[in-house]
Protein backbone atom coordinates (compact mmCIF):
# COMPACT_ATOMS: atom_id res chain seq x y z
CA UNK A 1 0.00 0.00 0.00
CA UNK A 2 1.32 3.44 -0.86
CA UNK A 3 2.13 5.55 2.20
CA UNK A 4 -0.28 8.24 0.99
CA UNK A 5 -3.11 5.73 1.15
CA UNK A 6 -1.94 4.65 4.60
CA UNK A 7 -2.25 8.30 5.63
CA UNK A 8 -5.89 8.48 4.53
CA UNK A 9 -6.75 5.06 5.95
CA UNK A 10 -5.41 6.09 9.36
CA UNK A 11 -6.85 9.61 9.21
CA UNK A 12 -10.34 8.29 8.46
CA UNK A 13 -10.02 5.63 11.19
CA UNK A 14 -9.14 8.41 13.63
CA UNK A 15 -12.06 10.45 12.33
CA UNK A 16 -14.41 7.55 13.08
CA UNK A 17 -13.07 7.31 16.64
CA UNK A 18 -13.61 11.05 17.11
CA UNK A 19 -17.21 10.67 15.88
CA UNK A 20 -17.98 7.57 17.96
CA UNK A 21 -16.08 8.48 21.09
CA UNK A 22 -14.91 4.97 21.88
CA UNK A 23 -12.44 2.32 20.81
CA UNK A 24 -14.14 -0.47 18.90
CA UNK A 25 -11.31 -2.83 18.40
CA UNK A 26 -9.52 -3.15 21.66
CA UNK A 27 -6.46 -1.42 22.93
CA UNK A 28 -3.49 0.19 21.23
CA UNK A 29 -5.60 2.24 18.87
CA UNK A 30 -3.54 5.33 19.72
CA UNK A 31 -0.82 3.99 17.43
CA UNK A 32 -2.75 5.56 14.55
CA UNK A 33 -2.16 9.08 15.91
CA UNK A 34 1.53 8.29 16.35
CA UNK A 35 1.77 6.86 12.83
CA UNK A 36 -0.06 9.82 11.32
CA UNK A 37 2.41 12.28 12.82
CA UNK A 38 5.34 10.16 11.64
CA UNK A 39 3.86 10.21 8.12
CA UNK A 40 3.57 13.98 8.42
CA UNK A 41 7.21 14.31 9.53
CA UNK A 42 8.25 12.26 6.49
CA UNK A 43 6.40 14.59 4.09
CA UNK A 44 3.77 11.97 3.22
CA UNK A 45 0.84 13.88 4.72
CA UNK A 46 1.36 16.89 2.47
CA UNK A 47 1.42 14.69 -0.63
CA UNK A 48 -1.64 12.71 0.53
CA UNK A 49 -3.66 15.82 1.37
CA UNK A 50 -2.99 17.23 -2.09
CA UNK A 51 -4.09 13.98 -3.77
CA UNK A 52 -7.84 14.54 -3.95
CA UNK A 53 -8.40 11.51 -6.19
CA UNK A 54 -6.83 9.25 -3.58
CA UNK A 55 -8.67 10.89 -0.67
CA UNK A 56 -12.02 10.43 -2.41
CA UNK A 57 -11.14 6.85 -3.41
CA UNK A 58 -10.43 5.95 0.23
CA UNK A 59 -13.64 7.69 1.31
CA UNK A 60 -15.66 5.82 -1.32
CA UNK A 61 -14.13 2.48 -0.39
CA UNK A 62 -14.78 2.97 3.31
CA UNK A 63 -18.32 4.18 2.66
CA UNK A 64 -19.05 1.02 0.73
CA UNK A 65 -17.22 -1.60 2.80
CA UNK A 66 -16.85 -0.06 6.27
CA UNK A 67 -19.92 2.07 7.02
CA UNK A 68 -19.85 3.35 10.59
CA UNK A 69 -22.27 5.31 12.73
CA UNK A 70 -21.40 8.26 14.92
CA UNK A 71 -22.31 8.33 18.61
CA UNK A 72 -25.67 9.96 17.81
CA UNK A 73 -26.51 7.21 15.32
CA UNK A 74 -26.05 9.00 12.01
CA UNK A 75 -23.90 7.46 9.30
CA UNK A 76 -20.36 8.84 9.17
CA UNK A 77 -19.76 10.68 5.90
CA UNK A 78 -16.23 9.80 4.79
CA UNK A 79 -16.42 12.07 1.75
CA UNK A 80 -17.18 15.02 4.02
CA UNK A 81 -14.30 13.94 6.26
CA UNK A 82 -11.76 14.10 3.44
CA UNK A 83 -13.33 17.27 2.02
CA UNK A 84 -12.87 19.74 4.86
CA UNK A 85 -14.56 17.98 7.79
CA UNK A 86 -11.77 15.77 9.15
CA UNK A 87 -11.48 15.40 12.92
CA UNK A 88 -8.21 14.12 14.32
CA UNK A 89 -8.52 15.23 17.95
CA UNK A 90 -11.29 13.83 20.15
CA UNK A 91 -12.83 15.68 23.07
CA UNK A 92 -13.59 14.98 26.72
CA UNK A 93 -14.02 11.30 27.66
CA UNK A 94 -12.68 9.91 24.37
CA UNK A 95 -9.61 12.11 24.81
CA UNK A 96 -9.02 10.63 28.27
CA UNK A 97 -9.32 7.10 26.84
CA UNK A 98 -6.87 7.97 24.09
CA UNK A 99 -4.41 9.42 26.60
CA UNK A 100 -4.56 6.28 28.73
CA UNK A 101 -4.13 4.01 25.69
CA UNK A 102 -1.14 6.08 24.52
CA UNK A 103 0.46 5.97 27.97
CA UNK A 104 0.10 2.19 28.05
CA UNK A 105 1.73 1.90 24.63
CA UNK A 106 4.63 4.07 25.80
CA UNK A 107 5.01 2.04 28.99
CA UNK A 108 5.03 -1.19 26.99
CA UNK A 109 7.72 0.19 24.65
CA UNK A 110 5.55 -0.28 21.57
CA UNK A 111 6.27 3.06 19.92
CA UNK A 112 9.64 3.01 18.23
CA UNK A 113 12.09 5.88 18.42
CA UNK A 114 11.40 9.12 20.17
CA UNK A 115 7.67 8.95 20.78
CA UNK A 116 5.94 12.30 21.15
CA UNK A 117 4.64 13.44 24.50
CA UNK A 118 0.85 13.11 24.38
CA UNK A 119 0.13 16.86 24.45
CA UNK A 120 2.70 17.44 21.71
CA UNK A 121 1.11 14.67 19.66
CA UNK A 122 -2.31 16.31 20.00
CA UNK A 123 -0.96 19.73 19.04
CA UNK A 124 0.60 18.27 15.90
CA UNK A 125 -2.68 16.49 15.10
CA UNK A 126 -4.60 19.77 15.50
CA UNK A 127 -2.21 21.40 13.04
CA UNK A 128 -2.49 18.47 10.62
CA UNK A 129 -6.29 18.55 10.89
CA UNK A 130 -6.32 22.26 10.04
CA UNK A 131 -4.05 21.73 7.02
CA UNK A 132 -6.12 18.78 5.76
CA UNK A 133 -9.38 20.72 6.15
CA UNK A 134 -8.13 23.64 4.04
CA UNK A 135 -8.19 21.41 0.94
CA UNK A 136 -11.70 20.72 -0.33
Amino acid sequence: MRPQRTFWEKATAIHVFCQQGEFRGGERFSRHWHDLIRLDHAGIAEIAIADRVLALAVAGHKSMFFPEKAAAGELIDYVAAVSGGLRLVPSDTPLASLSLDYARMLDDGLLMGDAEAFENLLEQCRDLEARANKVK
